[in-house]
């Protein structure tokens, strides 16, 4: 049997992620997982509300998946967030330490195996072909690469980094908690910190591996989404027609099992796509200026404008970007 294709929509938070998620996930034989990565500590352990409006551990998509792991549920949960604990990103550091990674992937071997499980159950039960994951962590990733048999597909999407900084700042609930809980707020220099770094790990995790990785621009998504969908499909081995589907800018969705991801998943009976260029007016002179100076580096590097009334450019300045950028396929 072949292993199950994943497509790992990768890079830092805010990029638009789990609209296209959502989106992929209405053409069958493709499946919205939302952010697997958080799956056993919001999903399980927060008891997190599913998109389908149940909770996870109640959804019935996630609870025959659980039921595919013998161990309970609650027991396994807070195992699997502690094994998290000894591979996040300030451990990407040691991995050029020679037998860090080797060492460390087994220790935490039961990360992969049972994310494995979860997807192989689901793609058995809802006839899937590609699970979509939209954790974006590129640690993540590499751990789904090195420790599973999955046939994963690296998505690198990134968003104008000025656009990020902004959408890190607004104040929203968490609608996919009952507790009350708003959405994580960051300060233009985290949300920069974390651009630079998710992005420039991304590249390097896969850089090796050409036939595996693919490029987009959220900004080139939006001006043209039937388009990219369709190459998004090609890339991830199942085709998708989908200009005939997203005739307008307001695509309606059936109901979704995502299991984490920006609170608007929940719930959701329609898409719309649109650039959301509220950040150029939203954000103040003063952040305005840190995100494009402490990001300037990658907004080169991404073809976006230095100015913010600029135009991003369509031919990328790194060769391998450009093999690998979906909006000029």
């Amino acid at each position: 049997m072949k292993p199950l294709r994943v497509l790992y929509i990768g890079g830092t938070g805010r990029t638009g992620s789990t609209m296209v998620d959502q989106l992929l996930g209405q053409f069958p034989p493709y499946f919205s997982g939302g952010e697997m990565a958080f799956f056993w500590s919001r999903g399980i352990e927060a008891n997190a509300i599913c998109a389908c409006g149940d909770a996870v551990r109640d959804c019935p998509v996630w609870s025959h998946a659980i039921a595919s792991i013998t161990e309970d549920p609650d027991q396994l949960a807070a195992r699997m967030v502690a094994l998290r604990k000894l591979f996040r990103w300030p451990h990407i550091f040691a991995m050029w330490v020679p037998g860090f990674s080797r060492a460390r992937l087994r220790e935490i071997h039961d990360i992969p195996a049972n994310a494995e499980r979860i997807y192989n159950d689901v793609a058995a039960e809802q006839n899937v072909e590609v699970f979509i994951d939209s954790s974006k962590e590129p640690h993540y990733s590499y751990i789904l690469r090195e420790g599973s048999e999955l046939d994963l597909r690296f998505l690198h999407l990134v968003r104008d980094p000025r656009a990020v900084g902004s959408s890190w700042k607004r104040r929203r609930a968490e609608a996919g908690l009952n507790s009350g809980e708003f959405m994580e707020q960051r300060s233009s220099p985290i949300a920069s910190a974390f651009y630079m770094f998710s992005n420039i790990v991304s590249e390097l995790f896969w850089r090796s591996k050409p036939d595996r990785y693919a490029f987009l621009r959220y900004e080139d998504f939006v001006a043209d989404p039937a388009h990219i969908l369709e190459v998004i499909g090609d890339f991830a081995g199942t085709p998708i027609v989908a200009d005939a589907v997203l005739d307008g800018l307001s695509f309606p969705i059936g109901t979704m099992h995502t299991s984490w991801g920006n609170p608007s998943r929940v719930g959701r009976t329609s898409i719309t796509i649109r650039q959301d260029d509220a950040w150029r007016t939203e954000l103040s002179r003063c952040d305005m200026i840190m995100l494009t100076v402490l990001n300037l580096p990658l907004l080169l590097h991404y073809g976006y404008p230095i100015r913010p009334s600029g135009s991003r450019r369509s031919t990328l300045r790194s060769s391998r970007l450009r093999r690998a950028d979906l909006s000029k396929r």
